[in-house]
């Protein structure tokens, strides 16, 4: 071999092999220097999540004072798991007014509110078993609302994390990379260090003084869910909430026999009952029955005491407490509080009495009324014939500024023995009776009375595919007579005297 040799270009074949090594070798060095990269800044992400921590899903803050994130299916578990208590609030927005501290003088016990806005009762069994496995819980004050049994569609945004309430660790990724927590772990602190006020755990989810209550804003809900409403889509069937109700509330209950379980029912308006039994008759029913069948289920253990406060009139008749039909005034979620603490008779269910709270509701729907100018009123209607006098419901009751009653007409045909005969074309119906007739038209201030045309004191009105038609001038024309006692301020008694 010749000196020259070694300056000889390599032939094309070994040169391409070369140049295709070092590519390789540079490819596996940057591939390996990716994966040691990614490793690292994974970990840095984890252990960041671990040490910021900002939902306190492993341990209250060690560096910064505590901020909490007001969505709940989010920051409860935290709570859950790394704060003292002995009492839980369980339930949906009705019990986000509790004061944990009021909760503590009146039941006993360190107290965590642990609410879930909009939920389901699979949702609220979640964390309600994440506090019991931690071996604290000593009372269990649960809200449960009918509709918590209905079939769970949460999605979008209330869809439920699970991730953060199962005992698998590689969930948490999702925690560990999401952004938002930590934006608003620092827009809390910036906000800590503007006002100097640091949060605290009492008035924590509380909503009362960020809404508007009234009687005004209460029926103007009212009348737009007399509308809406209507349009709704089927119920679940019975049986589904049943069910539900076996799986989601009974098995904890029965799961957890050393705990003591308060369930109540919280006290929507009574317009909330006057809409569902109009619109959705079906759904109202189910939830009557469900009171006499969950109370079955319950009084099977000892662990369990059973609380009613929907026929609570002086709260419920009260819509200045209300911010709309269903959400009351904190005040209420004390009063609530008190009554179990004192384990009050007037709320308690027990079997000699839980058929009452259905009948005494029941009654309580058909008082209620509401006049044009937005005042609800509460009217007792009775029938009287020669039998005696007996109480009557006809369904929604509307009053007009002059006192006159209007109430739909299918109900008022089926008390005065009429046949009720409706055109939908010309919106036009009537009344038939033996030899006399009424007939009316929606929104015309006359009627025909047998050929005679006769002044109304309020038009037939068309309302959530109802007609609503004049009480007292429609009997009238049938032979029956009215006549009103009043008994109170905005309550009085109607009887209709049969010819």
């Amino acid at each position: 071999m010749t000196p020259n040799d070694s300056m000889r270009p390599l032939p094309p074949v070994q040169l391409a092999a070369r140049r295709s090594i070092k590519r390789s070798t540079l490819y596996k060095r940057t591939i390996g220097a990716f994966v040691v990269c990614s490793m690292l800044l994974t970990g840095l992400v984890i252990l960041t999540a671990y040490v910021v921590d900002p939902l306190q899903f492993y341990h209250k803050p060690w560096f910064y004072k505590p901020v909490y994130w007001p969505e709940e299916r989010y920051q409860n578990p935290g709570l859950a798991k790394n704060y003292d208590y002995e009492t839980i609030i369980i339930g949906s927005s009705m019990t986000e007014n509790f004061f944990p501290g009021k909760v503590e003088e009146a039941i006993g016990g360190k107290t965590m509110k642990l609410s879930l806005q909009g939920s389901y009762a699979d949702e609220q069994r979640k964390i309600a078993r994440l506090a019991l496995e931690t071996g604290k819980v000593k009372t269990v004050l649960w809200g449960l609302d009918y509709f918590a049994l209905k079939k769970n569609v949460n999605k979008g945004r209330n869809e439920f994390p699970d991730f953060l309430y199962d005992n698998n660790i590689l969930n948490d990724y999702k925690y560990w990379f999401n952004y938002t927590p930590y934006e608003q772990l620092f827009k809390g602190l910036i906000r800590q260090y503007r006002t100097g006020h640091v949060q605290g755990l009492e008035g924590l989810y509380n909503w009362n003084y960020l809404v508007t209550f009234g009687e005004d804003v209460t029926i103007r809900h009212y009348r737009k869910a007399l509308v809406e409403e209507a349009s709704y889509g089927p119920e679940d069937p019975l049986g589904v909430v049943q069910e539900n109700f076996t799986k989601n509330v009974l098995s904890l209950i029965e799961e957890y026999p050393d705990v003591k379980f308060l369930i109540y029912y919280p006290p929507y308006s009574i317009l909330r009952h006057v809409v569902w039994k109009e619109t959705n008759p079906e759904r109202y029913g189910y939830q009557l029955i469900m009171k006499e069948w969950m109370y079955e289920q319950f009084s099977r253990y000892p662990n369990v005491e059973v609380y009613d406060f929907q026929t609570e009139a002086d709260w419920t008749f009260n819509l200045d407490m209300f911010k709309d039909l269903s959400h009351h005034h904190q005040d209420i979620n004390t009063w609530i509080a008190q009554a179990i603490g004192r384990k009050d008779p007037k709320y308690l269910v027990t079997a000699d009495n839980v058929r009452a709270f259905v009948e005494e509701l029941e009654r309580q729907v058909g008082e209620a009324a509401v006049s044009d100018d937005d005042r609800l009123f509460r009217i007792r209607l009775y029938r009287e014939d020669a039998s005696g006098r007996t109480p009557i419901s006809l369904g929604a009751v509307m009053i007009g500024n002059d006192g006159n009653l209007r109430v739909p007409a299918k109900g008022l045909a089926e008390l005065l023995g009429a046949e009720l005969a409706w055109d939908q074309e010309t919106k036009r119906l009537r009344l038939t009776a033996g030899d006399r007739s009424l007939e009316m038209t929606v929104g015309e201030p006359t009627a025909q009375m047998g050929g005679e045309t006769i002044a109304l004191s309020h038009p037939a009105s068309l309302i959530g595919g109802k007609t609503f038609v004049p009480l007292a001038e429609t009997a009238a024309v049938f032979g029956w007579e009215a006549s009103r006692t009043d008994l109170g301020d905005r309550e009085f008694e109607l009887t209709l005297k049969a010819p």
